[in-house]
C-alpha cells in the first residue's frame, strides 16, 4: 500500500518572503516566456537551480517535494524574477496519486523536470532492503510515473519537453552507490525509448548526467569520506546546481535534441 503525502498547491503570494538575490538578465533572454515548467525535487540543490533559471527567462513554475517550508522558501527565491504565480505541491514522486493530484491541478505544462532523488553512501552488503526500495523509488520510478502522466498531455498538445537529471554514476558506477547507479542507469534506456515514441508527437526528452556537484546530497559524501579519497574531476572541482541548470535551459530551448545523456561532470568521466 502506498501512502500519498499531503498534496498542496500555493502560489508566491502566499509565502513569506526570503530573499536571496537572483542573477539579473537582459529582456532579449526571457525566451521561456509563457512557458509552464513543473520540476520535482525544486526545493533544493539542482531543482531549485533550474526552477531559478527558468524562472529568469520567463518561465512559470510548479515545484514539487516532500516538506512544505523549503518549498515555501523556494517560492520566494523564484519570486524575484518579477512573476509571482509560481506553485508548489507536497508529496512522495514514487507515490501515483501524487502525480494524479499534479495532473489535475496543472495539466498544460510546457517542460517536465525529473529531479528528485535519493543518495547512497553504503556498500550493497550494509544498504537496507528499505534504502533500496526507496532509491529505486525516488530516483527511477517518480520518474516513470511523472513522465507517464505528463507524456499523456503533451502527445495531445503535440509540444513538450521532458528533462531528467540522472548521473554520471550511471555510466561509470561507484563503490558505495550500487544501488544509486542502478537506478540512474535505467533512465538511459527509459529515455532512448520513449524518444523514440514521443518523437512523432513533437516531445523531446533528454538525460543530464552531472558529476559531482555542490549541493547538500555531495555534502554527504564530503563529510563521510577522507578528503585524499574524494573524488577529483580533471578540471579540479566539484561543479555548481547553477552550472546543471544551464544545461537544462539547453535541452529546453535547443528544439532539435532528444534522446540523448549530456554529461555535465568536469571531465569525471573520463578518468
Amino acid at each position: 500500500m502506498t501512502r500519498i503525502l499531503r498534496a498542496k498547491l500555493f502560489n508566491s503570494t502566499t509565502t513569506n518572503p526570503q530573499p536571496r538575490r537572483l542573477q539579473q538578465v537582459s529582456p532579449d533572454m526571457l525566451d521561456l516566456v509563457n512557458r509552464s515548467c513543473l520540476i520535482t525535487g525544486g526545493s533544493k540543490g539542482i531543482g531549485l537551480a533550474i526552477a531559478a533559471r527558468f524562472a529568469r527567462a520567463g518561465a512559470t513554475c510548479t515545484l514539487i517535494a516532500r516538506h512544505e517550508r523549503p518549498l515555501r522558501d523556494a517560492i520566494s527565491v523564484l519570486a524575484e524574477s518579477g512573476q509571482q504565480d509560481h506553485r508548489f505541491l507536497v508529496g512522495d514522486v514514487g507515490d501515483k496519486g501524487l502525480w494524479e493530484q499534479a495532473i489535475k491541478m496543472n495539466p498544460g505544462i510546457d517542460i517536465l523536470v525529473n529531479s528528485a532523488g535519493q543518495s547512497q553512501t553504503s556498500l550493497l552488503l550494509r544498504t537496507p532492503i528499505q534504502e533500496i526500495d526507496d532509491v529505486i523509488r525516488a530516483n527511477l520510478l517518480g520518474t516513470i510515473y511523472g513522465t507517464k502522466f505528463y507524456l499523456k498531455e503533451m502527445t495531445r498538445a503535440r509540444r513538450g519537453c521532458i528533462i531528467n537529471i540522472s548521473s554520471v554514476l550511471a555510466t561509470t558506477g561507484g563503490a558505495g552507490s550500487s544501488v544509486y547507479a542502478a537506478s540512474k542507469s535505467g533512465l538511459h534506456g527509459f529515455v532512448k525509448s520513449i524518444a523514440k515514441e514521443a518523437s512523432r508527437f513533437n516531445v523531446r526528452i533528454n538525460n543530464i548526467l552531472p558529476g559531482y556537484i555542490e549541493t547538500e546530497m555531495t555534502a554527504v559524501i564530503r563529510s563521510s569520506t577522507k578528503a585524499e579519497t574524494l573524488p577529483n574531476p580533471p578540471l579540479g572541482r566539484f561543479g555548481t546546481a547553477d552550472e546543471i541548470a544551464d544545461a537544462a535551459y539547453y535541452l529546453a530551448t535547443n528544439d532539435y535534441v532528444t534522446g540523448i545523456d549530456l554529461i555535465v561532470d568536469g571531465g569525471y568521466a573520463i578518468r
